[in-house]
Order: C-alpha cells, then sequence, then structure tokens
C-alpha cells in the first residue's frame, strides 16, 4: 500500500492541513509587505531630513576634516578615482597641494584642445576645493600624464573662476 502524505490525503484532514498552510502564507506576505512599508516611510522620513539640513553627522568633538582630504574628494569628484589623487596641507601658508593624472588630456589631441581640458579640469578642482576647504587660502594643483607635468592651476579664496592661474609646461604636445 502506498504512504500518503497530510497534505495529500484525501477527505477533511488534508483539505483542513491545506487551508493552515494557504493561511500561513498569506499572513507572512502581509508581514512582508507591512515591514516594506515601514521601511519606505523611515526612508523617506530620513531623506527629507538631510534635505531640510536637519540631520548633522555624528563627527567626534574636536575632530575636523583635514583640507587635504577634501581638496583629494574635490579632485576624486571632478577627475574620478582612477586620477589617484594625492594632497598635502601646509597649515602654516594656508596652501593645498593637490597632484593627479589628468582625466582628459590626450596627447593625441591638439595642444589648444589640450590646454582647454586641462585648464578647465584644474580650475573645477580649485573652484572645488576652495569650497569645501575654507579654512585653506590657496589650492594649487599639478596636473600629470603619467610621470609627464602637462599643467599647474593655482587659485585663492577670493579669486574669480576665471582669474585662476593656469601655467603649462614648455614644449606640451
Amino acid at each position: 500500500m502506498e504512504k500518503r502524505s497530510k497534505s495529500t490525503m484525501p477527505g477533511p484532514a488534508g483539505a483542513a492541513t491545506r487551508a493552515r498552510a494557504g493561511r500561513a502564507r498569506v499572513l507572512l506576505a502581509v508581514a512582508a509587505g507591512v515591514v516594506l512599508v515601514a521601511a519606505g516611510v523611515f526612508l523617506a522620513q530620513r531623506i527629507t531630513q538631510v534635505q531640510q539640513g536637519a540631520v548633522v553627522p555624528v563627527v567626534p568633538q574636536g575632530a575636523t576634516l583635514d583640507p587635504a582630504l577634501r581638496a583629494r574628494g574635490a579632485a576624486i569628484s571632478i577627475s574620478g578615482d582612477a586620477s589617484r589623487p594625492l594632497a598635502s596641507y601646509d597649515p602654516a601658508s594656508g596652501t593645498v597641494l593637490v597632484r593627479l593624472q589628468s582625466k582628459y588630456y590626450d596627447p593625441k589631441h591638439t595642444a589648444a584642445l589640450n590646454r582647454q581640458y586641462l585648464a578647465t579640469e584644474g580650475r573645477l578642482i580649485v573652484q572645488l576645493a576652495l569650497y569645501n576647504a575654507p579654512e585653506a587660502g590657496r589650492i594649487v594643483v599639478e596636473l600629470y600624464h603619467g610621470r609627464q607635468k602637462v599643467g599647474t592651476v593655482t587659485g585663492a579664496s577670493g579669486d574669480a573662476y576665471n582669474d585662476y592661474r593656469v601655467d603649462y609646461p614648455k614644449g606640451l604636445p
């Protein structure tokens, strides 16, 4: 004789087991839906608080972000992680030096086009770094292609974007 499990049994016992299993699935789906809606509401409220500035990041007392770290972040924002920026801060002079691989320089382009790309890339980094690190009075961005320096952009707080100094090495291809 063949054995049957309770769920496949004909008659009232099998029907009751199937009904309990169905109710359990429905209750589980309802519970998951409630949790999902509650998480969505919490997330929407948190986003609104952040946008309104009501949420302040938890920073230990006395801790500050180094201007070099913020300038490095500005370089990554403009030129990406592949630019491998290195930044240092000299508190005595208030100068941040950022060295990075230019994302936009291409030796196949004309010198005029490369100069335009380098000036824009460097100026954007200087502008964002000065905004992110107001205690840095001066930002110097050195742009490289491999080991070759292809441009230097310098700006100070109070300078206009177009007043940032842009220098190129002699013989820039």
